[in-house]
């Protein structure tokens, strides 16, 4: 029987990707499972992103708008350049971060930290 402190039952983190260009979204997702293969990656295109989300259930969500759904259902949160402006947006637990041009080392800094929410 797998018990908490053992690890071997625990859940591993999802990511949802659904921003715009669809090679920058593939890319970002084939570097987050090669820098952090325990990690479980879905993308979407950004008209699915709320059926993707009540599939699932994502953990954090990469997308280039935030819809209600989003808002009201995943703790973790980026917006890559929101109508096509440089700056991004990152909502951490409820904690707004801007970046005024975000770097793929941000997003992994917010992943890791995502991942220390949900244990």
């Amino acid at each position: 029987m797998d018990t908490p402190s053992s690890g071997l039952g625990a859940r591993k983190l999802r990511i949802l990707l659904a921003n715009e260009p669809r090679a920058y979204r593939e890319a970002i997702a084939q570097a987050l499972h090669q820098l952090r293969p325990d990690v479980e990656i879905e993308t979407a295109e950004p008209p699915d992103l709320d059926t993707s989300i009540r599939q699932f259930v994502p953990d954090m969500v990469i997308c280039s708008e935030a819809t209600d759904t989003v808002r009201s259902n995943v703790r973790v949160w980026v917006e890559l350049y929101p109508e096509h402006n440089s700056r991004s947006i990152a909502n951490i637990a409820g904690k707004y971060e801007e970046y005024a041009e975000i770097q793929f080392s941000d997003l992994l800094s917010i992943v890791d930290r995502t991942e220390d929410l949900v244990r």
